[in-house]
């Protein structure tokens, strides 16, 4: 039964809950004072208030009600008890037994009898022109709402209803506001980090870095993949997917994507300026590669020409690919059978580079220049042994190298570069076939490389021995390797003949053929010289019958 009170105690109590309605901060707090002023105004044990929704009335909140499953059992169906009848007429209703009247619905029946709740009432609640919800006091003693009291409670759940989307307005715009502020903070930060990345970028620090300073500054991981990388899967844990992950498409690099793992709260525009950004850098030290390779090409055939007016011109190259000329540098020559490609090239670079990371390389007539600095001399005798590990780690590509000497002035380049060819071709095409050759080895033969290269002193001591040559392809005889015995014994013939395994009579016989075949005196010494000097060429080049 509820407890009686003075008329005056009622009123305050009253004017206490439209106080506490008027200075509610929120939506909910709203309806918990309502419910509170509802109860006092109407004498109620409880009350609870019921939103609108499509598939009916559902509770938001209640006071006075000992049972917490009250919220989860009361729905009411549209057009269904007292609540609905609220929602036709569009004004009070109430009832002394509910339990009595044909409007009631068995579930909420049980919930009132459970309760010990009786009598009962429900008043609309207005908002924006239409009925938003309803307000329910019920009392444990039956008894009927006298129509002031009902009219009080609908003046009440009025002013509440108008009250609460006040504050929901108010949590609204607020919630506005915050998203605003977020945006803009975000908008700041992400300002900040476009431009920190592009200042790091432009002072030379690598993608890596500046997508990781990114990522630290988004909240999330960013990568770079390329073609080949396949759309990027998110990490699972369990049954459900935890981290979101967006790839997007690099501007200017075919089909590399920036892929963010994490970060959910980053708009996509975000990450497009940032993808903009490392496709800008990308294209930036492509352009300058490209550059570089186009002024170190131009930069070696001016030293391989020599002339004097591209030597002027050299310096202000050499300072465009940070190339110091006052710093001694071997020209090494690497090539093989075939030209050397841009794939190939790209390859030695990095070889090189692992090992001295100013060297400057490029292409000429098919094969790749090296510039190797040589700063002191334990880098000098280590340089075959670099050359060698480089060639072994190019397979199955069969290299060369050809180390020619050491240039101290842009003057020293043009007869370097030759040398460092005419190495590389004795290696390649000589008898001894040798990966790496230095000219010092080649002693006074490498003069040859200023008078027309391996072919051409090829050619000559092809000339020279033609018709012994020809005369051992066709006879299968071998006079060629007699005649050289010959001439390296000195021409002493008992000597020479112990040397063939042959009598002496055979090897004069032999000696007599291969002069008349050469049509020369070999008791001439000159004739003698030119002749051993074909042979020793024939040697260090090779010949081009293919022996």
């Amino acid at each position: 039964m509820p407890v009686e009170r003075s008329g005056r105690a009622q009123y305050t109590d009253i004017l206490t809950a439209l106080r506490d309605i008027v200075a509610a901060d929120s939506a909910d707090a709203v309806v918990r004072a309502a419910l509170t002023s509802a109860r006092a105004t109407a004498r109620a044990d409880a009350a609870f208030w019921m939103d609108a929704h499509a598939d009916g009335l559902r509770m938001v909140a209640g006071s006075g009600l000992s049972q917490p499953e009250a919220h989860a059992l009361s729905h009411i169906p549209p057009d269904r008890g007292l609540g609905g009848e609220v929602l036709r007429s569009g004004g009070p209703v109430s009832t002394p037994d509910y339990g009595a009247d044909p409007r009631a619905i068995p579930r909420m029946r049980q919930l009132l009898e459970r309760e010990g709740l009786v009598s009962a009432a429900a008043v609309p609640v207005s908002g924006a022109g239409h009925i938003d919800s309803v307000l329910y006091v019920v009392s444990r003693a039956r008894r009927p709402f006298e129509s002031a009291e009902l009219r009080a409670l609908a003046g009440l759940a009025s002013m509440a209803g108008e009250l609460r989307g006040r504050a929901a307005e108010r949590a609204r715009v607020a919630q506005s506001l915050r998203t605003l502020e977020d945006d803009r903070e975000r908008t700041r930060a992400e300002r900040e980090l476009f431009l920190a990345a592009a200042e790091s970028m432009l002072t030379g620090a690598g993608v890596d870095h500046c997508l990781e300073l990114a990522g630290d500054t988004l909240g999330g991981s960013l990568h770079l993949d390329g073609p080949n990388a396949g759309p990027a899967q998110p990490p699972v844990d369990g049954r459900r997917t935890t981290v979101c992950v967006r790839q997007f498409r690099v501007p200017g690099t075919g089909d590399a994507t920036l892929t963010l793992r994490g970060a959910a709260a980053t708009g996509d525009d975000s990450v497009r300026v940032l993808a903009a950004l490392v496709g800008m850098d990308l294209a930036r030290h492509r352009a300058a590669l490209e550059t570089e390779i186009r002024l170190t090409d131009h930069l070696v055939r001016s030293l391989l020409d020599g002339s004097k007016d591209e030597l002027r011109r050299l310096w202000h190259r050499a300072l465009l690919v940070g190339l110091d000329l006052g710093v001694p540098r071997a020209v090494v020559a690497v090539g093989g059978d075939r030209p050397v490609d841009r794939a190939l090239l790209d390859t030695l670079s990095r070889r090189v580079r692992s090992r001295v990371p100013d060297a400057q390389l490029t292409t000429f007539e098919g094969d790749a220049f090296v510039l190797w600095p040589l700063r002191g001399h334990a880098e000098s005798s280590s340089l075959a042994t670099h050359l060698a590990t480089i060639v072994e780690e190019c397979r199955p590509h069969a290299l060369g190298a050809g180390i020619g000497p050491v240039c101290r002035r842009a003057e020293d380049y043009p007869a370097a570069v030759r040398e460092a060819r005419f190495a590389l071709r004795v290696g390649v095409h000589g008898l001894h076939e040798r990966t790496v050759v230095t000219v010092e080895s080649l002693g006074m033969y490498r003069l040859f490389a200023h008078v027309g290269g391996v072919d051409a002193v090829a050619a000559a001591a092809e000339e020279t021995l033609a018709p012994v040559l020809r005369a051992d392809s066709r006879d299968g005889s071998d006079l060629l390797h007699t005649l050289q015995t010959y001439l390296e014994k000195d021409r002493r013939a008992a000597e020479t003949a112990r040397a063939l395994h042959v009598h002496v009579n055979t090897l004069r016989y032999r000696i007599e053929r291969v002069g008349k075949l050469l049509r020369v005196d070999l008791d001439d010494p000159d004739a003698r010289f030119f002749l051993l000097l074909a042979l020793r060429l024939s040697t260090v080049v090779g010949r081009r019958d293919g022996h």
